[in-house]
């Protein structure tokens, strides 16, 4: 008889472990799947959380200041300004990273043309 831990010669099974209690069985409530409308819907609650956070922001900063650019003056509330500049800078990383998406996706692509002819 093998010593516990070795195989059985004849079936290559571990001696020590019963047949059936080897392996746990996984319920439906032991596993859970993240969904698209699951992850869409946290994505959204938090661009909320994030919106309510910048209204507080604008809200709070109403002092007016001189705004110039391009040769453009005028006055416009600091809150205001400070929005507007993050969203060009957003819209700047946006387009970088938009362009870097097309460019894997073009080489991905070169990449599979390759290997299928």
């Amino acid at each position: 008889m093998p010593a516990t831990g070795e195989l059985e010669p004849a079936t290559g099974k571990p001696e020590h472990l019963p047949p059936a209690a080897a392996k746990p069985q996984r319920t439906a409530k032991t596993v859970q799947q993240t969904t698209r409308a699951g992850v869409i819907w946290t994505f959204t609650i938090v661009a909320i959380i994030v919106a309510i956070l910048l209204v507080i922001f604008m809200i709070q900063n109403q002092v007016q200041t001189t705004v110039t650019f391009l040769g453009f003056q005028g006055e416009l509330a600091l809150g205001i300004a400070m929005l507007i500049a993050a969203i060009g800078g957003a819209a700047v990383v946006a387009i970088a990273g938009a362009v870097r998406i097309i460019q894997l996706r073009s080489r991905a692509s070169a990449a599979d043309k390759r290997l299928n002819h």
